[in-house]
Order: C-alpha cells, then sequence, then structure tokens
C-alpha cells in the first residue's frame, strides 16, 4: 500500500509540474494602432456602436474623456471562465483630424481581443469611404 501512494503522489506532482510548464504568455500581445483621418467624437462614436452591436461582448464601461471603453465577455454558461474576460479600448486623438483606436496594454494579451479589433477597423474604414 506505501508503493501505491508513493507512485501515487510521484504521478500527481509530475502533472502539477507538467501544468506549471504550461503557466506563461501564451497570445502574443495585440499592439496594433488603428489611425484614420477622422474627427475623434465620430471614432469614438463609430468604436461604440461597434463594440455595443458585437456579438457575445458587452460593453461595461466608458469614459470619453479620457477615450476609455471597456466591453466583457457574456458568454456565462462556457466552463472556461471566459465570462471573466475583459478588454478595454482606448481612443486617442492624434491631430485635429486624426485619431487612433487601439487596445490598452493590460489587455493585449486577452483570447477575442483581435477580432474586436478588426470589427472596429472594418467600421472605421467603411467611415472613411462613405
Amino acid at each position: 500500500m506505501k508503493l501505491f501512494s508513493t507512485i501515487v503522489l510521484i504521478l500527481v506532482l509530475g502533472l502539477g509540474l507538467i501544468g506549471c510548464n504550461t503557466v506563461g504568455e501564451v497570445f502574443p500581445p495585440n499592439d496594433q494602432v488603428l489611425v484614420y483621418p477622422l474627427p475623434y467624437d465620430l471614432t469614438y462614436l463609430r468604436t461604440l456602436e461597434t463594440l455595443e452591436d458585437y456579438p457575445d461582448w458587452q460593453v461595461s464601461e466608458t469614459d470619453k474623456e479620457k477615450g476609455l471603453i471597456r466591453v466583457r465577455d457574456i458568454n456565462y454558461s462556457r466552463l472556461d471562465d471566459s465570462d471573466l474576460r475583459s478588454v478595454a479600448f482606448t481612443v486617442k486623438r492624434v491631430d485635429r483630424g486624426t485619431t487612433s483606436v487601439s487596445i490598452a496594454p493590460e489587455s493585449q494579451k486577452v483570447f477575442g481581443g483581435d477580432k474586436l479589433l478588426q470589427a472596429v477597423a472594418a467600421t472605421l474604414s467603411g467611415e472613411i469611404k462613405s
């Protein structure tokens, strides 16, 4: 019985160490910055509208003065804690007629942020053409 307990303990510790090996930076940072020849107010509005309409994500915080829009994943039924994901976007004025949109540094490795940024890029690119 002592041999069996020792083997089980070694297996558990071995599997635990293997699990610790995978902890770290899994996703590369999404540090892409979108720059558009649009006024700040229009860029902020279109970014907010795009993020409000994106499926399975909900706007949880906005601050127009700081250029902050935070969205939260609302997949409550999944077991991978996806409902704890949150992505913060920053809208900044580059100059009088140019603005930029990017994912805030603390959110650049959140799974799904790249798809949100692509949706914002599509909306803002369409705004330039119209």
